[in-house]
């Protein structure tokens, strides 16, 4: 019960990030425990292939089961997809993190 969201710094007032893959850092937000941490992008200025292996990392390594973004590009859809993710589209008015904890009852 982990989502994943792509912010560009390690605060909680971060701004939300509008390329998933390429995100300098992701907030893992644990919906059972009501915490966050941060990690940061090791493939963020990677040239090709940044979303399985940002996947990768985010799935095997923290496991998450939501990603929560602006937008998803068709790779990183088909990729979540094939993986069982649930994707959570956002709209323009949540664009900082402590917006997207305080909507999940976490700030």
């Amino acid at each position: 019960m982990i989502a994943v969201i792509p912010v560009m710094s390690d605060k909680n007032d971060a701004q939300l990030s509008l390329k998933f893959a390429r995100s300098p850092f992701f907030a893992l937000v644990d919906r059972f425990n009501c915490t966050y941490r941060f990690i940061e992008n090791p493939f963020a200025k990677d040239e090709k292939g940044v979303g399985p292996k940002i996947l990768s990392l985010l799935c095997q390594d923290n496991e998450v089961d939501t990603l929560v973004a602006f937008e998803l590009g068709l790779k990183l859809q088909q990729h979540a997809k094939s993986e069982g993710l649930q994707f959570i589209i956002l709209n323009e008015n949540n664009t900082r993190l402590k917006d997207i904890l305080k909507l999940m009852g976490l700030e």
